[in-house]
């Protein structure tokens, strides 16, 4: 016994060993060091405890580093070159390293900024266009890949460029106007580039002033000016149009002509080719507009004569970008049911719950008054269902609000109800329904021998239950299964009759 004792000390003793000998195995990364910022790269160097591979992740935020350089090396000693760098950015680092046996190591995130980052690259001049010539202007676009300052020399010939205008912002796309030019003639000019480490690149080009006066600013090409020029939306408008001449645009509009009161910048550098996008508008509403336009290479302005535009009703199709069939939304702390072009009132929390709808909706105004009321619920049942407690013997049919109690059986046979059709309530499920009146007579709820019966229209597909007098269409096949109903039972009727008889509650 004694030596089983010994034995088993032993064991554990070797895999106590075992365990603190694996635990000292990991890869301990030490010893970090940052190189020198130059020319948008450094270097990172670290030590690990045993030979591992290593990378670095990087990028401008603690919690998003996409990029990573790696030392595919198994070594103790590594070496990367973090390359890409701007000029006066924030930098956030850390190093994962593997070993031989795939455990893992992480350094703690390290940080620098480029602030001083030595930089003797020139930026580079790409992309120039000379976008329009006048008769006494032209005007050129250009981009750099670094932001920098501009010096634009222009003259007649390469060895005559003695005038000059400059741009002191640091930016990377530029946009110059040159007035004051003669007719017919050509010019050279020479851009010059200056970044914030003071270093100079340059590029050159040329442009022809054209005979052709440009004194006036002119619109064309207007779209839409009538209704079969572009696609009508309910909420917004796309307006079109180019000028003769490179300008600015704003455009001013309104309900009516004699209150243009929103106005919306549409081109904030001059342009040919000019795009109004007019958002938060009201369905089949007539706006009337007028466009304001300004040209630098002219020096004239443009007022335009008052347009119009009417926007589309609002449509099903359209509603269904936001909205779908039986979606739940809540309008003025009701919550409605939405089926096709209906809402239908819930005003019963078990009824809500029954549905299994995860989200519901906030619906605007201009929405919610486009779908059509269907009857409310105010319990768990639909109308035309025959509900009785289970301790009671009244049947009631619910109508609307009411249970109103039927007090003849023949009553429920000339409304084609059976013994099969009446639910027995659970409890205080009756409760949210008011008392009517009791019903002697068939002829109070309908003279309709479809009563109780499924229907659909020779040309339809849609399945209805007659109840109350109404046809009450399901908001789902499986709504109309989960009732049992078979689709054997479906009666066809025409087209006519079937819209003789009234629309009624959706069943959910």
């Amino acid at each position: 016994m004694k030596t089983k004792s010994l034995f088993i000390f032993a064991l554990v003793l070797g895999l106590n060993f075992f365990i603190i000998t694996i635990a000292k195995a990991e890869a301990r990364i030490y010893d970090i060091k940052l190189g020198a910022l130059q020319e948008g790269k450094t270097q990172v160097t670290w030590m690990t405890s045993e030979p591992t591979t290593g990378y670095v992740y990087f990028g401008n935020s603690q919690d998003n580093m996409p990029f990573y350089v790696g030392d595919s090396n198994l070594s103790q000693s590594h070496t990367v070159d973090l390359t890409g760098l701007k000029k006066s950015k924030d930098y956030y680092y850390k190093i994962i390293t593997t070993d031989k046996n795939g455990g893992k190591s992480e350094s703690f995130i390290n940080y620098f900024d480029t602030n001083k980052m030595i930089d003797t690259r020139a930026a580079i001049i790409s992309n120039t266009k000379v976008l329009q010539t006048t008769d006494t202007a032209f005007a050129v676009s250009f981009s750099t890949d670094e932001p920098v300052k501009i010096t634009f020399k222009y003259g007649t010939s390469t060895n005559l460029l003695n005038k000059t205008w400059s741009n002191n912002n640091y930016v990377q796309e530029h946009f110059v106007i040159i007035t004051g030019l003669k007719a017919s003639t050509a010019y050279v000019f020479e851009i010059v580039a200056k970044d914030k480490d003071g270093n100079l690149s340059t590029g050159t080009g040329n442009a022809t002033t054209v005979s052709q006066s440009y004194n006036e600013i002119k619109l064309s090409n207007l779209v839409p000016e009538g209704y079969n020029q572009a696609p009508l939306m309910p909420e917004a408008a796309l307006i079109t149009w180019t000028s003769n001449i490179l300008a600015t645009a704003d455009i001013s509009y309104g309900v009516s002509p004699k209150s243009l009161n929103k106005v919306v910048k549409i081109t904030a550098t001059s342009s040919l080719n000019h795009k109004a996008n007019l958002s938060k508008l009201e369905p089949n509403t007539t706006y009337y507009y007028r466009i304001k336009m300004k040209s630098d290479l002219n020096k004239k302005s443009f007022e335009s004569q008052i347009y119009s535009f009417k926007t589309a009703p609002m449509t099903s199709a359209y509603l269904n970008q936001y909205f779908q069939n039986g979606d739940l939304v809540k309008y003025k702390n009701v919550t409605y049911l939405l089926y096709n072009d209906t809402k239908t009132a819930i005003n019963n929390s078990e009824k809500i719950k029954s549905l299994n709808v995860k989200t519901i909706k906030t619906i605007e105004d201009k929405y919610f008054k486009q779908y059509k009321d269907s009857a409310a619920y105010w319990g768990v049942y639909n109308d035309g269902q025959l509900i009785k407690e289970a301790k009671g013997s009244t049947v009631y049919l619910i109508d609307g609000n009411l249970k109103r109690p039927i007090l003849k059986w023949e009553v429920l046979q000339y409304l084609n109800y059976g013994k099969k059709d009446i639910v027995i309530a659970q409890a205080n499920q009756l409760k949210s329904y008011k008392l009517g009146t009791a019903i002697k007579s068939s002829k109070e709820i309908t003279n309709s021998s479809l009563n109780n019966k499924l229907i659909k229209s020779t040309n339809g597909t849609t399945v209805y239950l007659v109840a109350n007098g109404k046809k009450m269409p399901f908001s789902s096949q499986a709504i109309f299964l989960k009732k049992g109903y078979k689709f054997s039972d479906v009666k066809t009727i025409t087209d006519s009759e079937i819209k003789n008889i009234p629309d009624g509650q959706v069943i959910l």
